[in-house]
């Protein structure tokens, strides 16, 4: 996957661009990392960044208009150290519980495409770093995360 070294947005002090639409989750991409996810009925989306382990994030950055591809909010965000790094989402749309719609712009969601996700052992305690559990094919399928809540690591694999 090529990327642009050239932004086209700042915000906040971060340098981005439009990004890929696939593939969805995180990616590295040379300078930067790709942020992509899907949804049908989302009317904004914005990228939350953590300091690994940190509880606060230190920075919010929302999609620009260009950022979007259909139904794919995409963007690159340049000069990220995401060995150290962790993210969610905030979405904003429609709030019709009857329809299956609970967007709510106060819940970070968790990226639905992680490779990997961290997290906590106690309901609301502080997280502990460097811990994780794997998911994708070879992972367990079943386990229980009803008491934990969690948020995103990078694993990146080089092809």
């Amino acid at each position: 996957m090529r990327a642009s070294f050239h932004h086209t947005h700042e915000f906040g002090g971060f340098r981005m661009r439009y990004g890929h639409a696939l593939p969805y989750g995180a990616s590295h991409v040379p300078g930067g990392v790709n942020f992509s996810i899907f949804s049908a009925h989302a009317t904004s989306c914005t990228l939350v960044l953590f300091r690994k382990g940190e509880p606060q994030p230190f920075a919010e950055i929302p999609f620009p208009h260009e950022c979007k591809i259909g139904d794919v909010y995409a963007m690159i965000v340049y000069d990220l150290d995401y060995e150290e790094l962790e993210y969610g989402f905030r979405m904003e749309g429609p709030w019709d519980p009857k329809s299956g719609h609970l967007y709510d712009p106060k819940k970070i969601l968790l990226d639905p495409y992680a490779r990997e996700i961290g997290g906590r052992d106690v309901w609301l305690s502080p997280p502990r770093p460097r811990r994780s559990f794997p998911t994708g094919p070879g992972c367990p399928t079943r386990t229980s995360i009803g008491d934990m809540t969690v948020r995103l690591i990078f694993r990146f694999r080089i092809w």
